[in-house]
């Protein structure tokens, strides 16, 4: 009896340190992000899929180490990145994600590190075998170039099968009249056009979820900006994506149906 608990014990840790050793009955979805509090892009979506049973892995490629820190306590490089860590881990357990996978790649140079984090991703399609991927739309929405590249990593890495969030020139047109109409400049570099979004994702249940996890971002985002997107998202409720494969939009139905 002794030897059979054993042998069952060893398949288990095997199971979990070798990448090749794949989840059955898996329903786990990775999102493939730039930085931390890219997730508030597409925020309600997620929360509505781990709503019908799916898990969520948030997966960050660099850690944020060269952005600006907004919360007023100077902080930059690796001390920034750690605490956008924080700030993502926080997230995390607003939405219900699991938790967090940091590639921790330099912030800004993501291109420079493209066959690293392929390897990266490679390796957690193996470990995942996930059941969907999400990511940025080949333009990043905001043009950041770290966004654009991760975008097209991802879309190598996982075969097109990909569903891409953006926003639609509507869409973003709305959230500047809005950051406008309250002393903020801002606007969307590149939203997409109203006829390329594939699938418009209803979240207003999910309007609270989405606020809470712009909150944890403190180094990103000001309470200004904030209670724009609360305005904005009372509104405009439903998020926006693009996706080129057939049966990953018939999978994608699947789920945002129920």
């Amino acid at each position: 009896m002794k030897s059979i608990v054993l042998i069952c014990l060893s398949f288990l840790l095997i199971a979990c340190i070798n990448p090749e050793v794949k989840h059955k009955h898996n329903k786990s979805v990775l999102v493939v992000m730039a930085h931390p509090d890219d997730e508030t892009w597409v925020s309600g979506t997620l929360a509505k899929l781990i709503d019908v049973g799916l898990t969520i892995v948030p997966i960050y490629i660099t850690s944020g180490d060269r952005g600006t820190d907004r919360s007023g306590k100077g902080l930059s490089a690796s001390f920034l990145a750690q605490e956008r860590e924080i700030e993502a881990l926080n997230a995390a357990k607003i939405l219900g994600l699991s938790s967090p996978i940091f590639l921790r790649f330099p912030d800004g140079k993501v291109k420079s590190h493209v066959t690293a984090v392929s390897s990266k991703l490679e390796l957690l399609k193996s470990q995942y075998n996930p059941l969907m991927t999400l990511t940025f739309d080949p333009l990043g929405i905001t043009g950041n170039k770290d966004h654009q590249v991760a975008s097209n990593i991802t879309s190598k890495v996982f075969d097109n099968k990909v569903i891409y969030f953006s926003i639609s020139e509507t869409r973003a047109n709305k959230f500047t009249e809005y950051a406008k109409n309250n002393g903020i400049d801002f606007k969307i570099k590149y939203p997409i056009s109203d006829d390329a979004v594939i699938r418009k994702v209803d979240t207003a249940d999910f309007s609270k979820h989405r606020v809470e996890t712009m909150k944890q971002h403190k180094t990103q985002f000001v309470p200004q900006f904030i209670a724009v997107f609360s305005k904005f998202i009372e509104k405009q409720t439903q998020e926006e994506f693009v996706i080129t494969d057939n049966e990953t939009v018939k999978l994608f139905d699947k789920y945002i149906s129920k």
